[in-house]
């Protein structure tokens, strides 16, 4: 499975699997008309990178008791 974007203004059904204009989706690699949707640019492979990390919240340290 990959992810594919949709770069056209229709939707795209391919393999079973919807795809809205300028949206991606995990579409399966050997999905019947994969390829040739890619060659006339309909879909375009998505690169998915690593994701970067998550930033953590500073939490105020608590105040000694007086």
């Amino acid at each position: 499975m990959a992810k594919y974007r949709n770069e056209t203004l229709g939707v795209v059904n391919v393999g079973g699997v919807v795809i809205a204009p300028k949206k991606s989706a995990d579409v399966d690699d050997k999905a019947r008309g994969l390829q040739k949707l890619v060659k006339l640019g309909v879909l375009a492979k998505v690169e998915t990178s690593a994701k970067p990390a998550a930033k953590q919240e500073s939490k105020p340290a608590d105040k000694p008791a007086e």
